[in-house]
């Protein structure tokens, strides 16, 4: 079932009900103009005008395993945004890390139409089952770009339909700004990537897949995790960042966060507090 919010509607609901999102307070994707989408080459510009109130910052983030925030230790952002008319979702990030390797990368789950439930881990289900569903009604990906993988890949879909993880489904630009991969060196690298929305992601590929359509003020699951595995890359012995603590994410999308696809915004570019979404937010902190 899909659910739409138009944010007069939402903001009753959030101030009469105690409604909260599934996971931390509600998350916004930027909505690109036509014409405006970013150009996947690793350079940040097409998201300058972009305001504050969409920036996901390591700050805001979780730690699973209880480590302290050390922001020389391990920092970053991530924007999400979609387009109307490229029927995309965008995400651009820039990670610096003290010890970077090629067993990091964002860990990442959506549920479009935000129906919830398990999508991954079915071990008590038979093969056939598994083969079908796995992935299917909610997606895990695995970005590691522009780092390439311990495992051979830039980005993959962890799922029955791998097709969902490449191009052209799933297509990235990156790079590193400072340091070397696999250097256990201090690095700075940022990416870009456009992710094909599916409502079911088909093993049998995207002709038999239903795929997701974006309106404004729709709300979808979403998190992200960030797996800094110092000093150990076979073990999370120093932190798993998330951007919504949401526990076993990477099996039920239960546990995703709430994000609300925007408007536009207007007179783009402008300023956080000119936005009328720095006062949404500000209005769902109340």
């Amino acid at each position: 079932m899909k659910r739409f919010a138009p944010i007069a509607a939402l903001l009753v609901v959030m101030a009469t009900s105690g409604v909260e999102a599934h996971q931390g307070e509600m998350g916004f994707m930027f909505q690109f103009p036509a014409g405006l989408e970013p150009t996947l080459d690793g350079e940040m510009d097409d998201w300058a005008f972009i305001p504050e109130v969409y920036y996901n910052r390591a700050e805001s983030m979780f730690n699973q395993f209880g480590a302290p925030l050390d922001l020389s230790d391990f920092n970053s952002y991530q924007i999400w945004g979609y387009s109307l008319a490229t029927n995309k979702a965008y995400l651009g990030a820039w990670v610096s890390d003290d010890a970077i390797h090629n067993t990091e990368k964002w860990s990442t789950t959506t549920d479009w139409d935000h129906t919830g439930g398990q999508f991954r881990g079915f071990g008590d289900k038979s093969e056939e089952f598994q083969e079908r569903w796995t992935g299917a009604q909610a997606q895990r990906y695995d970005l590691y770009a522009p780092t390439f993988a311990s495992g051979g890949f830039y980005t993959s879909h962890r799922g029955s339909a791998e097709w969902a993880g490449v191009p052209p489904h799933l297509e990235w630009g990156g790079k590193y700004t400072k340091g070397e991969v696999n250097s256990f060196e201090p690095a700075e690298m940022q990416a870009e990537f456009a992710i094909t929305p599916w409502d079911d992601a088909h093993p049998d590929g995207p002709e038999a897949s239903t795929e997701h359509i974006f309106a404004v003020n729709q709300i979808i699951g979403l998190e992200a995790n960030w797996g800094d595995k110092d000093p150990d890359p076979g073990a999370y012995d120093d932190a798993y960042w998330s951007l919504f603590g949401g526990i076993g994410a990477s099996a039920q999308a239960d546990q995703f966060c709430d994000f609300l696809l925007a408007p536009l915004e207007p007179g783009l570019p402008t300023a956080v507090e000119n936005s009328t979404w720095g006062q949404v937010k500000a209005s769902f902190a109340q």
